[in-house]
This record gives structure tokens, C-alpha cells and sequence, in this order.
């Protein structure tokens, strides 16, 4: 499976925004009041905002690619701190959405892969996430060696009180030992 990224110029910005809302409307709206995320979608998805987030050196946004087709997005905050961790060492994954026809077939997992390359190469340490405690984004997490760090709350007063519960996640990068 041929999996890309390419980042988000100001030519991609409607296709991020677009594949952006899809996907985050077919994982995530079960999270607010009359299935309405449009807080988030005006904070987050908006061409405005993107723009925006394109001038700031400490966003990465990327458009993620099977073959030829755009599947998916994901930003990247650098110089994000965390706990004891200052900003010169670690990168926020804000954002990783994958469209629904192509969850389950390991993109996800291919682009944690990079996202922790692209750690390294940027001389950070850590990569730390924010994600739901109800639902099967904790479990990828899990299970791609993520560790719970805290525990915190959506805070956008239109999600249901049952879904704002959060974990903060985050996982350590090291360089691969070889052995001779």
C-alpha cells in the first residue's frame, strides 16, 4: 500500500478543509448536542483558518494520499510542551483524521510512523495527543504505544457531558538501535 503526505499549500487548503469536516463528521459527530460539530468545524476547517495556520512556522499540515487519493489530514503543532517536557522537545499531533471507507486498513498506523520520523528529524523527543476515553481512538493509541498522561475535558460547551472526558497521550521517540 502506497501511503503519502504531502503538505498543504495554499492551493490544497480547500481539499484539507473538505476531507477535514468529512472525516471528522463520520468519526465524531456523536459527540455534540444535535450531532452539530460546527464549533469545531469554524475553529478548525474553515479556509480562513487554514490560511492562517499555514503562515505559523509551528503548524505542520499534511494531506495524507493512497496512491492518488487524498484519504485523510493531519496537523502537527512544533514546539508544543507538555508536563516536563519544553517546547523545543516535543510535537502536539492535533489532528489525524482519516476518511471511514479507508479506516481499518493500517493508514492510521503508517502515518503515526512518520509522524514519529518526522519527531526525529526535528530533533523532538515526544509526541503527545489529546483523544476521547469513550470510543476506538484510545485503543489504536494503545496499541501503537501511546501512554496516558492525563486525564482532561473537551471544552466546547456544545459536546455532551458524557463525551468530554479526554486522555493526554503521549509516546517517547528514539532512533532505531542497529544491531552489527
Amino acid at each position: 500500500m502506497e501511503i503519502k503526505f504531502e503538505a498543504v499549500t495554499s492551493e490544497t487548503c480547500e481539499l484539507y478543509c473538505k476531507l477535514g469536516i468529512k472525516a471528522y463528521k463520520e468519526h465524531y459527530l456523536h459527540l455534540w448536542e444535535n450531532n452539530d460539530p460546527t464549533p469545531y468545524i469554524e475553529e478548525s476547517f474553515t479556509l480562513d483558518v487554514v490560511r492562517h495556520e499555514l503562515k505559523d512556522n509551528s503548524s505542520s499540515l499534511c494531506l495524507i494520499y493512497k496512491g492518488d487519493t487524498a484519504v485523510g489530514i493531519l496537523k502537527l503543532i512544533n514546539g508544543a510542551p507538555i508536563k516536563q517536557y519544553n517546547s523545543k522537545e516535543a510535537i502536539l499531533l492535533e489532528k489525524i483524521y482519516i476518511l471511514n471507507e479507508f479506516s481499518g486498513f493500517g493508514i492510521g498506523s503508517l502515518a503515526l510512523r512518520w509522524v514519529e520520523k518526522y519527531c526525529l528529524n526535528s530533533n523532538k523527543q515526544l509526541i503527545w495527543l489529546e483523544t476521547m476515553q469513550i470510543g476506538p481512538a484510545l485503543k489504536f493509541y494503545l496499541k501503537n504505544g501511546y501512554n496516558i498522561l492525563k486525564i482532561k475535558q473537551l471544552k466546547f460547551d456544545q459536546v455532551l457531558d458524557k463525551q468530554k472526558p479526554m486522555f493526554v497521550l503521549m509516546k517517547k521517540v528514539k532512533k532505531p538501535q542497529f544491531i552489527s
